[in-house]
């Protein structure tokens, strides 16, 4: 085999070597992104169909939403609060728009920022009421199960009859 030759296929297969594992890790990460952006997009469409269940899904065991009214612990008594939230506001529409989301492979967490918003019909007026916001989640791999471990959705405009209360 002439040297040039050699040189070549050394050089491709050094090449090779060092960005394999770099390409795996960047498809694994791909993986991992396009995973989250899905759960993410979960939300909004368990909320708007009123399915309580796959909301539930996509909560840790132990999460934390704070929102103005307060903070509700555990995911059993968000599907609680979420029920009710849907009894109350039978028209109620959620839709969480991501901007940002960022990953922590080392330790399999990830930030996801972005704007919120949620609109409903007041019952006693028919007028209706709409929240805008920003909402900061926290997810957690479990288990190779991406999980909401802490949401915070912090309300910035609100305007109908709900507001003037």
């Amino acid at each position: 085999m002439p040297v040039r030759t050699s040189l070549f296929l050394s050089g491709l297969l050094s090449l090779l070597l060092l960005t394999g594992p770099a390409s795996h890790a960047q498809i694994s990460r791909q993986k991992q992104l396009e995973t989250l952006r899905a759960r993410s997009e979960l939300w909004n469409r368990a909320f708007n169909s009123r399915d309580t269940t796959a909301l539930a899904a996509l909560l840790d065991a132990q999460v934390a939403i704070s929102a103005a009214n307060g903070t509700q612990l555990g995911a059993t008594e968000n599907g609680k609060a979420f029920s009710r939230l849907m009894r109350q506001r039978p028209d109620i529409n959620w839709l969480n728009k991501p901007t940002q989301l960022d990953l922590n492979e080392q330790w399999q967490l990830a930030c996801e920022t972005g704007e919120w918003t949620e609109s409903w019909t007041e019952p006693r007026t028919a007028e209706k009421t709409r929240i805008v916001g920003k909402y900061c989640l926290l997810w957690k791999n479990l288990n190779g199960t991406w999980v909401i471990a802490s949401a915070i959705f912090t309300p910035l405009s609100c305007v109908g009859s709900y507001c003037k209360n």
